[in-house]
């Protein structure tokens, strides 16, 4: 045979060997470790704050309404007047009750001498003893008299002041309801405060959870109106208003205010259900849907290994694993979307 085909035989079986020691490439990954993290299973709303505190300011006289101090939304300070009604009527009644005192006084000091005088007489036998009685009982009788007179004129002074309607607590005008000319009754309501100090936070729940929330779970709240303020609090009471029309529970959550919060602002809430201390986590783009159910992909050396896993709480990019995980144990994450059982991997440096 020819030395140049011979030389020719032996490059292409060299060419051979090389391709055969050549390895494909294998899927490139990121991995972290299998961690243990607190886990809390949490149900979450959007509610309203409302003022816990809402007084209806309602009329303690009757009369007509001759000014209004106040409109809806200003800020009043306890005492600050709010209404003024017509109160001429009281102040006639006090003048009037403040004459009969005085004329009752004069009765009471002149009866008063013709007892004293009938005691003296009555030392001797020449005066008859009823005469003094009845001038006793007269003098008590007008006593009794100043006395209901007093408590006319005590009457009148304190409808007189009632006439003025003060704010009971400081506070916002949340709703007016008379207007000048009116008249109004007694009881009838003028004016309804709300104030910012306590609140009342409502959160809708559907009617499915009315078996697991209870009063007295952990609820944290979180308020656009001041989004750097995270409140821990307790639920208060669970509203039964699952009705025809209406398919949701009410939670409600009563607290001081934090600082910033406002009555009528919506409010973020999470009622946390449960909480476990050691949990398995991944991030959750290490979980994928495979026909055998979520998997996750476990890096031994250069190899993927499929594991079956069962997901639990899913929270802020991680997946809680309830079963089919080992801590510690390294997992693709980047990339896990293109493995098989038993691929080929290259971990990317840097990764976790």
């Amino acid at each position: 045979m020819p030395a140049v085909l011979v030389f020719a035989f032996a490059l292409v079986a060299c060419g051979k060997q090389e391709q055969a020691a050549v390895k494909p490439p294998g899927i490139l990954v990121t991995t972290t470790q299998v961690g243990m993290a607190p886990v809390e299973t949490l149900e979450s709303s959007v509610g309203q704050i409302e003022s816990l505190v809402e007084p209806v300011v309602a009329a303690e006289v009757a009369g007509r309404v001759l000014s209004v101090k106040v409109e809806v939304g200003d800020e009043v300070r306890k005492g600050q007047t709010l209404i003024e009604l017509d109160s001429e009527d009281y102040r006639l009644r006090q003048g009037s009750a403040q004459a009969e005192i005085g004329r009752l006084a004069a009765l009471i000091a002149q009866q008063e001498r013709l007892v004293e005088r009938y005691e003296t007489l009555a030392k001797s036998d020449f005066f008859a003893k009823n005469a003094l009685d009845d001038a006793r009982a007269q003098l008590q009788a007008l006593r009794s008299q100043r006395a209901a007179a007093q408590a006319q004129l005590s009457e009148a002074t304190r409808n007189l002041a009632r006439g003025r309607v003060t704010a009971p607590i400081d506070g916002a005008v949340s709703a007016r309801m008379v207007n000048v000319g009116d008249y109004v009754a007694v009881g009838a309501p003028i004016v309804r405060l709300s104030t910012d100090r306590l609140l009342r936070v409502a959160l809708p729940y559907p009617e499915a959870l009315a078996d697991v929330l209870k009063p007295g779970l952990p609820v944290r709240l979180r308020s656009p109106s001041a989004p750097d303020t995270v409140v821990e609090a307790a639920i208060s009471e669970i509203r039964p208003t699952v009705g025809q029309d209406n398919r949701a529970l009410l939670v409600l959550v009563d607290l001081p205010n934090p600082g910033g919060w406002k009555a009528g602002a919506s409010v973020d809430g999470e009622v946390i259900l449960g909480r476990r201390e050691q949990a398995m986590t991944v991030p959750e783009t290490a979980v994928v849907l495979r026909p055998a159910g979520p998997t996750v992909y476990v890096i031994e050396g250069d190899k993927a290994r499929a594991v079956t896993v069962k997901p639990g709480v899913y929270r802020a990019g991680t997946v809680e694993i309830l079963s089919g995980l080992e801590a510690g144990a390294r997992v693709a994450v980047d990339g896990a979307g293109f493995l098989t059982d038993g691929a080929s991997v290259r971990v990317q440096e840097g990764g976790a």
